[in-house]
């Protein structure tokens, strides 16, 4: 292939990973900007959301309720966790400093991945085919169906966060939690309200992310790593944007595709720590990220 075929496989691939890294980024967002914690946890959501799903749908040998059934059930498996969560662990956090909150998100990781270790157990299971699979080639270049499937899907989720947050009564009411909490308390808006919506939809967004990536590389304890990929994100995008996941998940997937084909001969591991390299040169130029909110000090 010449080197033009070569940067648009590398770029078109990194577009479709970048996509799904952005959409599972945007729930940790959610949880920041309106529940205010920094949930180093969230990996473990996504874990139990594959494994949810797993429980519902099978494995491709062994398949057991209809996609139909599954989906649904897995989606109301996912609320009643983000509920459960909220209720019991961060419903009483409320008000009080990130640093206790992120203290118990510590916590709360090492709760999970213990329960998760004793109810589905350390090996990896294969999702049930949920989206097709196989190679598509676009001239010469060849993309996998699977990462399409998974792009457009991302997309559709995206796009329905994004309606919901700007057209409905109680999306509008969690933007106006997070400008300004005492005059959205003042105007009306429940705090618990806005705080269990956030964890609901935190765990959905986090549901949907470890089933398109389970759907590739099996359902797994390794799925908690994407908290790594996640804070990649956030940081470069900023902890409060979601133009900043999608932006920050693009490039992170595209750079770290460049970096490994034309770096990685040269410098052995680039790959793996391309994304805190990058992460320290966006901070260094913006503290806040690309896309975050610079703090207000009055003085």
């Amino acid at each position: 292939m010449d080197t033009t075929t070569i940067v648009l496989q590398l770029v078109l691939s990194g577009v479709l990973v970048g996509s799904i890294y952005g959409l599972i980024a945007m729930g940790f967002v959610i949880t920041y900007r309106n529940a205010q914690v920094f949930n180093i946890a969230y990996g473990q959501f996504a874990v139990v959301g594959a494994f949810i799903a797993w429980t519902c749908l099978g494995s491709p040998s062994e398949p057991r309720l209809p996609l139909p059934i599954a989906l649904p059930l897995t989606i109301i498996a996912a609320i009643v966790f983000g509920l459960i969560i909220e209720r019991v662990l961060f419903r009483h956090m409320i008000g009080r400093p990130i640093f206790a909150t992120f203290m118990l998100t510590l916590g709360l990781l090492a709760v999970l991945h213990s329960l998760v270790m004793i109810v589905w157990g350390p090996e990896t299971l294969a999702l049930a085919t949920t989206i097709p699979k196989g190679p598509v080639n676009l001239g010469d270049i060849v993309l996998a169906r699977e990462y399409i499937w998974s792009f457009c899907l991302a997309v559709v989720v995206v796009v329905a966060l994004v309606l919901f947050l700007r057209l409905t009564r109680m999306g509008l009411a969690m933007r106006a939690a997070y400008e300004d909490q005492v005059a959205a308390r003042c105007l009306g808006v429940s705090a618990k309200l806005n705080h269990q919506i956030a964890w609901v939809m935190c765990a959905l967004v986090a549901t949907a992310g470890g089933i398109l990536i389970a759907s590739v590389s099996g359902v797994s304890m390794m799925l908690s790593e994407l908290v790594m990929v996640v804070l990649a994100v956030v940081l470069i995008g900023g902890l409060d944007s979601f133009v900043g996941c999608i932006v920050g998940g693009l490039i992170l997937a595209i750079g770290h595709n460049l970096a490994s084909y034309y770096i990685g001969p040269h410098v052995p591991g680039i790959e793996s720590i391309f994304g805190m390299v990058l992460i320290l040169v966006v901070l260094l130029i913006r503290p806040t990220g690309l896309f975050g909110t610079r703090p207000i000090e009055r003085v």
